[in-house]
């Protein structure tokens, strides 16, 4: 199984809220940059987007078939 953030990216868009966004919010470049590319992060950072975005982690992140 495949980790993908394509949940997060479509929260972003329908509550109009930018990486600049998460940024300013405590999530750094580095960790963006993992998320556009659907890299691993911690669960920690997961929860951390889930506080900040004000939902629950199971809807920013989805696992798709190799």
């Amino acid at each position: 199984m495949v980790v993908t953030y394509a949940p997060l990216r479509e929260y972003m868009k329908k509550h109009d809220v930018s990486y600049y966004y998460l940024n300013n919010h405590g999530i750094d470049n580095k960790t963006l940059q993992r998320l556009r590319h659907d890299k691993t992060v911690t669960t920690k950072t997961l929860a951390k987007l889930a506080s900040i975005l004000k939902c629950r982690p199971e809807e920013i992140i989805a696992f798709q078939e190799e």
